[in-house]
This record gives C-alpha cells, sequence and structure tokens, in this order.
C-alpha cells in the first residue's frame, strides 16, 4: 500500500486577483505562506518519506515552505502541471467574457465544453495526471507521500477515481488552497479517506471536509 497525501498549493496572487492561471504562475501571497507552513506542522505527523511537487513556482514554493518542516526528498514533475489553458492564461474572468464572447460565463455551464484556444486537451490532461499519480504510487510500495499540485489536477484524480462526471465536481466541488485529499492506493484499488481537509487553516478560513469511513490521521 502507498498512502498519498494530496495538497493544492497555497493561495497565489492570481488566487486573489482571480486570473486564470493555468501554466503561467504567480507568487505565493504572506497568507499563502504561513497556510503552507500551518499544513508542513501537521503533516509531519504522517513521516513524509518523499514529496513530489509540480514543477510550476506556486505548487513548487509551497512545497518548499512545507520542507522547512518535513525535510524529505523532493522529485519536481511537469506531469503534475495543472491543465495549459493556452490563450486565456493570465487574465480575469472579466477580461475572457469581453474577449471571447462571454466565454467565462459559457465555461461555468460546461467546462469541457469551452472552447478555449491553444488549450490542453481535457483527455489528454486526464490521462497525463492519472497516470503518473498511478506510476508514482507503485514506485513507492509502503511509503507515505506528499504530492503537491493544483486544483484541476485534483478534481482530474477524483474524477477517475470515483468514476464522476468531470464537469460536475469541476463546478460543485470546494478544493481549497492547502486543502489535503488523502488516499491509500493499493494493487487493486484507490481508497479514499478524506477531500479538501483545511482543519490545519483555523476557524476563519477552514471549510467542510468530505470523510470517507473513519479516517485515522492528524
Amino acid at each position: 500500500m502507498t498512502r498519498l497525501i494530496i495538497v493544492r498549493h497555497a493561495e497565489s496572487v492570481y488566487n486573489c486577483e482571480n486570473r486564470i492561471q493555468g501554466h503561467c504562475d504567480s507568487k505565493l501571497t504572506p497568507k499563502g505562506v504561513a497556510q503552507a507552513r500551518r499544513l508542513a506542522r501537521r503533516v509531519k505527523n504522517f513521516k513524509i518519506d518523499k514529496i513530489y511537487s509540480s514543477d510550476l513556482g506556486r505548487a513548487y514554493t509551497t512545497t518548499m515552505e512545507m520542507n522547512k518542516f518535513l525535510k524529505a526528498p523532493i522529485t519536481r514533475d511537469p506531469l503534475l502541471r495543472e491543465i495549459y489553458l493556452g490563450d486565456w492564461e493570465g487574465m480575469t474572468a472579466e477580461d475572457v467574457d469581453q474577449l471571447y464572447d462571454n466565454g467565462y460565463q459559457k465555461w461555468l455551464k460546461k467546462p469541457s465544453a469551452a472552447r478555449i484556444p491553444k488549450c490542453e486537451k481535457l483527455g489528454h490532461f486526464r490521462r497525463r495526471v492519472t497516470t503518473r499519480l498511478d506510476q508514482i504510487a507503485r514506485q513507492n510500495r509502503g511509503n507515505n507521500l506528499l504530492v503537491v499540485t493544483h486544483g484541476g489536477v485534483i478534481m482530474a484524480l477524483l474524477s477517475e477515481w470515483l468514476m464522476a462526471d468531470f464537469d460536475n465536481l469541476l463546478l460543485n466541488l470546494q478544493v481549497d488552497n492547502t486543502s489535503l485529499t488523502w488516499i491509500d492506493h493499493t494493487q487493486k484499488r484507490v481508497r479514499l479517506h478524506a477531500i479538501n481537509d483545511t482543519g490545519h487553516l483555523g476557524p476563519k478560513e477552514k471549510r467542510d471536509t468530505v470523510f470517507f469511513g473513519n479516517p485515522q490521521y492528524p
């Protein structure tokens, strides 16, 4: 069995500005740095053996902040990147609506049907991240791993594991900055224990967590 603690990166400047990130990047906010440090103190109790991080700056900076406490070996992996969102990257929702015929409003109704110039195909994105995470789990049997990645990546993984519609998850499931999704990966199955756990952030920022079974973890 491989235990994977999958984390969305900490709050970035573009998150605060409601800008579309994809493969482009922005720095963590001071609040984001604090989020990463709080989560590190919590997952330290897991005795993390290795860390796999998206190579994009907002995820890797989150990883480095956490590793000040965890002191685990890090693999920086481009296959754990967010979906590439083409010409929309760096724009606000208002920019997209103005320049692409209310494109963002159309995306809010059915993301997979949105026409985004130069965007990575959804099927390719889902195969990229699900295949890579399965490889990571199989290569690290018996270890506890921390995987630092992006909201879209976590949605794609959950869509695969839950056999759920990607559009419905993307529009209706919250995955907050530094939220924790915990799975146990065996040769036969993926057992999902928690989604969007933000207990480390305190009462002002804490969101609802979806638990499966009776998880025993910090």
